[in-house]
């Protein structure tokens, strides 16, 4: 009986489905990548050398899994901006956007395909020698589109809400929906952008920082996909 109440428990449900979806486990990954990055980090500084080499293994391995489960990605953006670039009734920047994120990510995504490639052994160290950088610099464009895109949608709701009558309560509470899930992705990509300007230079933070920062949009991701799993 107890085991029938734990076997068919809602939330071991919902994470067994979370689980099987490709963007579930890859969002897992990642939190695992970031989290052990941080971890190395502390641990060098603790003089736990040893605790710092397991980390930093576990962090090379959760990366090189996380490229494979991202294979082919790209295709999902190309997808997504065509779809963007066709609804000729969304706002014109809120389209721009979008279209300009999804097509950054497509050479983002694709570039990091190319290192998966390397760790396989399919392609030679010594090829596209500069694919990492570009792939940072596309990385950046999508997030200064994103940046945008947040700033904009929580610019439209605040007009919404001072605009509408204090009988309108349901809509109300959609649209303030609506302003909080701007604002949250506001925070998501800026954490993300203090993570591509260290990548690319911009910024020198030490890796501790680094994987903090990533650990905390890891956590973001997880729980986006966790509350959009249904059972």
């Amino acid at each position: 009986m107890v085991v029938d109440t734990l076997v068919y428990h809602p939330t071991l449900k919902k994470l067994i489905k979370y689980l099987d979806t490709t963007a579930g486990r890859e969002k897992s990954f990642r939190l695992v990548q970031y989290l052990v990055r941080f971890l190395s980090y502390y641990a060098a500084q603790k003089g736990a050398l040893d605790l710092a080499k397991l980390f930093k293994a576990l962090q090379n391995q959760s990366t090189f899994i996380r490229k494979g489960l991202r294979f082919l990605k790209p295709l999902n953006h190309i997808q997504d901006a065509a779809k963007a670039f066709d609804n000729k009734l969304s706002d014109p920047i809120i389209r721009a956007t979008v279209v300009l994120k999804n097509l950054a990510y497509v050479g983002y995504l694709s570039l990091d395909s190319v290192a998966w490639l390397k760790l396989l052994g399919l392609v030679s160290n010594k090829s596209f020698a500069k694919a990492p950088k570009y792939a940072n610099w596309f990385w950046f464009i999508g997030l200064v589109s994103g940046l945008t895109n947040d700033l904009r949608k929580i610019s439209i709701t605040t007009s919404k809400l001072q605009s509408l009558d204090e009988k309108d309560a349901e809509k109300s509470k959609a649209i303030e929906l609506e302003k909080f899930k701007a604002t949250k992705r506001l925070v998501w990509d800026s954490f993300d952008f203090f993570i591509v300007l260290n990548n690319l230079k911009f910024l020198n933070y030490d890796e501790g920082s680094i994987g903090l920062a990533g650990t905390i949009t890891s956590l973001f991701g997880v729980q986006d996909i966790w509350s959009n799993t249904k059972i």
